[in-house]
């Protein structure tokens, strides 16, 4: 159950990358002549960043090749697709505030928070066959945060590095003030870690769940 046009495919895939690198560019500062030193320490960026140069490999992937009904680099598709969906959701529902400033709708947070997970999302649906993700995809898919967490944990905490980003720069070496057992407690810290890997098993067995129901419809899928 997947668009099969490669044209189609090329010019989503090709939206995808010029909204998100303009969204990277302006959200660091470049486009402006000022780049933002701490902007490779958020999730927002990483995970933007993790999706472009995947989703790069994806188009010249498309491009070159003729019609393959595998997703290409399954593993690295999801992890991007899944840390973008939470991106999105942390920020919708703990971090919408910082959208605005003076007032004002920051155009490239709209981006890198809501159109390229969106259209890294709506690629699996369009373009993959489904029913082909595996069951422990979920518990792997996770590993992008994971090693964020832990250079986070351990660059502020134990090396001392000054990791602030965002609005919190000068308020906390951590990359968010609920990393910073200083300010949210170490039971606030560890709660978060808690809910965000949850955050992201969650997500990602429902995106499972609903990869092997339109694999059954489709009629494709490991049986």
């Amino acid at each position: 159950m997947r668009i099969r046009s490669k044209a189609l495919c090329i010019l989503w895939r090709s939206i995808l990358l010029i909204a998100g690198l303009w969204g990277l560019l302006d959200g660091s500062g470049i486009l402006s002549g000022a780049y933002t030193d701490n902007f490779p320490h958020m999730f927002t960026n990483i995970s933007n960043m993790f999706a472009w140069a995947f989703f790069a490999c994806a188009l010249v992937h498309t491009a070159v090749r003729r019609d393959d009904p595998h997703t290409f680099a399954p593993f690295f598709k999801y992890t991007a697709m899944i840390s973008l969906l939470v991106t999105m959701l942390i920020g919708h529902f703990m971090l919408s505030d910082a959208l605005f400033q003076d007032g004002k709708l920051v155009l490239h947070l709209v981006v890198l928070h809501y159109i390229v997970p969106l259209m890294a999302l709506f690629d699996w649906v369009l373009f993959d066959e489904k029913g082909r993700m595996p069951l422990w995809g979920p518990c792997s898919w996770i590993s992008l945060a994971l090693a964020y967490l832990a250079f986070s944990m351990i660059g502020a905490g134990l090396l001392g590095l000054d990791l602030g980003g965002g609005t919190t720069a000068d308020i906390t070496r951590y990359p968010y003030t609920f990393l910073d057992p200083a300010i949210a407690g170490p039971g606030g810290v560890a709660l978060f870690c808690g809910a965000m890997v949850s955050a992201f098993l969650l997500l990602g067995y429902i995106i499972l769940f609903i990869d092997r129901l339109l694999g059954r419809a489709g009629g494709s899928g490991r049986g």
